[in-house]
């Protein structure tokens, strides 16, 4: 049974619709995710998105209904939410000075405001671990590069497709995407192990979905073993 209807992002009047069950377990995938940032007890998470993001009601039990354990309960950590409005920079910036967090997660679209300009974030005010998701491909090589650059904590990347239940970090160390296989089937739909990423959760009855993920299999090394997926 449904306990909780989540209007999509990205696909016109869509839903999905979770069941206790499917809730856990998508939470489940975000603690992970942050598990595999770097996020351990005591450590202090500010999320700038809106309120019907999985990056932000699956952070904490407090954000949503019927959510035994958000990722912070999974991490130990303590996690803040700012609704993600350019026009809430703001109070962005007024939440990262007094809590100091260790990892700030936003929304792509949000990171120039962040950056530039006189909605720009202080540099004093730019030590947490920035985190940039999106609902769908992630930044080019080049605007990453310039984010970086700009951004003094560091940067990774969370991996989205909301219509799929997907969520996947990725690895500060090697930055391959980590997917959790007891999570979520996966098969990259290309020639020679190279294209789009298709995945299906395991815990909720979402059919395969083809994310806009392209990606090719990692290679397992001797500094990261856990494998993956490198994004092309």
């Amino acid at each position: 049974m449904s306990v909780l209807t989540v209007q999509l992002e990205r696909r016109e009047m869509g839903f999905v619709e979770l069941s206790r069950e499917a809730l856990a377990g998508y939470a489940e995938a975000l603690g992970l995710a942050w598990g595999a940032l770097g996020v351990g007890p005591g450590d202090r998470v500010v999320i700038y998105d809106h309120g019907s993001s999985p990056v932000a009601y699956l952070a904490s039990q407090a954000f949503a209904p019927y959510l035994e354990r958000g990722a912070a309960e999974h991490t130990g950590a303590t996690a803040v939410c700012v609704d993600g409005l350019a026009d809430n920079v703001g109070r962005l910036v007024h939440v990262l000075r007094h809590f100091k967090p260790h990892f700030l997660f936003a929304r792509a679209e949000l990171i120039p405001l962040l950056l530039s300009g006189p909605t720009a974030v202080p540099v004093g005010q730019r030590a947490a671990r920035l985190v940039v998701s999106a609902d769908g491909d992630t930044p080019a090589r080049g605007e990453r590069a310039l984010w970086e650059g700009r951004w003094r904590g560091g940067l990774s990347l969370l991996a989205r497709c909301d219509a799929a239940a997907f969520l996947a970090a990725e690895c500060p160390r090697c930055r391959a995407l980590r997917v959790p296989e007891d999570l979520y089937e996966t098969q990259i739909s290309g020639p020679e192990g190279r294209g789009l990423l298709t995945v299906r959760p395991r815990f909720v009855d979402i059919g395969p979905t083809t994310t806009e993920l392209t990606v090719s299999p990692a290679v397992r090394g001797t500094r990261c073993a856990h494998g993956g997926f490198e994004l092309v």
